[in-house]
């Protein structure tokens, strides 16, 4: 983890309300793993007071050490709409790697990669990273509608799905996983996901009746990023308390986490 002063590189729109963001990473800084997040602030002043999360959705370095790390972010208050003003050549106050990656799939698995909404970075870059690794995943990403489809390229073979057929499959990435995926652990499957807490739980619910690993990412609301204020905490599945999503996580085993619980 280190805290650095780092130049936007871009800052675009790729959809209603959406951006990417991409900004210099500093060489003395760790390189960030899939499913892990950084913090920012956008500006020097005190409000907003505290620090925002954005998961990464891509890293990658040149030849020359060079590298740029990569967001996608939804612009839905006071921090976010101050980090869309900034344009190329501003600079942001970034503090990472922080949290929990993905793990790499076992020796036969299968990866299923399921997301939707503001989980798409992270899958994303967890996507890129399989395959570089030849692990051939398969990427299932789920949208409201045709209108909501980002304007970025999309890994080839990705499966889209649409609430109403818009665009895509119908239905949810669950959805399409159940029919499509082996129908048990004989099978060899690893599911990853991010993105809304009902997808979450109906996808850990059919990890569980399949017998599938799993690995699910918990988008929360962070006010830290370092585990101590427990703002981001999440029910146990064991009943045992909780755990939070900045420092034991934000990436957990899919058995981990109460995900149907209020969060």
């Amino acid at each position: 983890m280190r805290q650095f002063e780092a130049e936007i590189l871009d800052n675009r729109r790729v959809a209603e309300s959406w951006r990417e963001l991409s900004f210099a990473w500093d060489s003395d800084a760790e390189s960030p793993e899939p499913g892990q997040f950084f913090t920012f602030r956008a500006t020097s002043a005190r409000d907003p007071l505290l620090r925002r999360p954005l998961a990464f959705s891509g890293f990658a370095a040149d030849a020359g050490g060079a590298a740029r790390a990569s967001a996608i972010y939804q612009v839905r208050g006071q921090a976010t709409r101050l980090l869309a003003d900034l344009a190329p050549g501003a600079r942001l106050d970034v503090i990472g790697p922080l949290g929990r990656p993905f793990p790499a799939p076992g020796a036969g698995e299968r990866p299923f990669i399921a997301g939707g909404g503001i989980g798409l970075g992270p899958l994303l870059f967890l996507d890129a990273r399989l395959r570089a690794a030849l692990a051939s995943p398969t990427l299932v990403l789920g949208f409201r509608n045709a209108a909501a489809l980002p304007s970025i390229d999309l890994p080839r073979g990705t499966i889209v799905c649409t609430d109403d057929g818009s665009a895509g499959e119908r239905g949810t990435p669950v959805d399409w996983i159940a029919r499509n995926a082996p129908p048990s652990r004989d099978g060899a499957v690893r599911v990853y996901a991010c993105g809304p807490g009902p997808m979450l739980a109906a996808l850990a619910s059919l990890a569980a009746d399949r017998d599938w690993a799993g690995w699910f990412s918990a988008e929360q609301w962070m006010a830290c990023g370092v585990g101590a204020c427990m703002g981001c905490a999440l029910p146990r599945a064991d009943g045992k308390g909780y755990l939070r999503a900045c420092a034991d996580g934000p990436v957990f085993e899919a058995a981990e986490i109460a995900w149907g619980a209020e969060r």
